[in-house]
């Protein structure tokens, strides 16, 4: 470092042109030295520990969601006979709870957790807020509906607990349709439709003979006798299929399939495939992860009528 020092001394003390000169030269001479601190310390210096505080809020994050989730559960189910039960959550003055419960529930789920921020002397505690959400109705054999309750809960030293009794809060909406990308629609005529639906009846029937439909390198293996029968009732394509396929060529198709349990119930299942060329005849690559969407054209919202609320 002391020659590096030096070098930039006598660069500085040669030099006759300005105090403006001098001050770019001494602001590139300390930029250059704090470089080499950074770089020094990027090599030699022991990394930060990155994982264990993120182990740690890992560890939390599931805690706490198991607690709202139990929490909301007996908040919801509670009735003026049992509540005590409510004080293991949470500490509530003058808590009014029904006769009877007031909502026949299924079991509640975790749809967020949120680090809010810390509390307490020195940061000692930690602030979560957690959604659950929760498929509820008035009574058993009423239409059941979605509901979301928001829970604020501390992390302590001592354990974990409910800051206040749970808020019903409004959901972000049903969603948007989207337009997929299998604009193609091919009928029972069409090569690939035959394909297709031999696939299935191997794939999800005891029929057999799945190495006849799907490539090797798909690693597809038979659901066996999931079902007595599956039938192709629908089937679009990305692109028009070629009727002679060269190897290696694909093409995405989306199929509808019609599957009959054993107890004779129809069941509408609906795959994405990719297809791929194997000696002039098509072959089933893959299941895909998702259908292929279009990209133009905008999701629509759905919008529920007051008809259906």
């Amino acid at each position: 470092m002391s020659g590096l020092n030096k070098a930039w001394e006598r660069r500085i003390g040669s030099t006759r042109t300005s105090a403006g000169r001098f001050g770019h030269y001494a602001v590139l001479g300390l930029a250059t030295l704090a470089g080499l601190h950074v770089i020094w310390n990027f090599l030699f210096s022991s990394p930060p520990d990155m994982v264990t505080p993120a182990r740690a809020v890992i560890n939390q994050s599931a805690v706490v969601s198991s607690f709202a989730q139990d929490y909301v559960s007996v908040w919801l189910t509670a009735t003026s006979t049992d509540s005590g039960s409510i004080a293991q959550f949470v500490s509530a003055k003058n808590l009014k709870l029904p006769s009877t419960p007031a909502v026949v529930i299924d079991s509640p789920t975790v749809v967020s957790v949120m680090y809010v921020g810390s509390a307490g002397k020195d940061d000692s505690s930690v602030v979560y807020s957690v959604i659950v959400g929760v498929t509820q109705r008035p009574y058993e054999s009423a239409a059941p509906t979605r509901a979301l309750y928001l829970v604020p809960v501390l992390w302590t030293p001592y354990g974990v607990r409910a800051i206040s009794l749970p808020a019903r809060i409004a959901d972000r909406g049903l969603g948007a349709d989207a337009m997929t990308a299998y604009t193609h629609s091919l009928g029972q005529n069409d090569p690939l439709f035959a394909v297709v639906s031999g696939f299935f009846n191997a794939y999800l029937t005891k029929a057999g003979g799945l190495d006849r439909y799907a490539t090797p390198e798909s690693k597809l293996v038979s659901v066996r006798d999931a079902y007595q029968s599956a039938t192709l009732s629908e089937l679009s394509a990305t692109a028009t299929p070629s009727a002679t396929p060269g190897d290696g060529e694909t093409v995405r198709v989306l199929a509808h399939v019609i599957a009959i349990t054993s107890q004779y119930a129809p069941t509408e299942l609906v795959y994405p495939l990719t297809l791929t060329g194997v000696g002039g005849r098509w072959t089933v690559a893959s299941i895909d992860r998702a259908p292929v969407m279009s990209t133009s054209n905008d999701p629509v919202p759905i919008v529920t009528s007051s008809a259906s609320k």
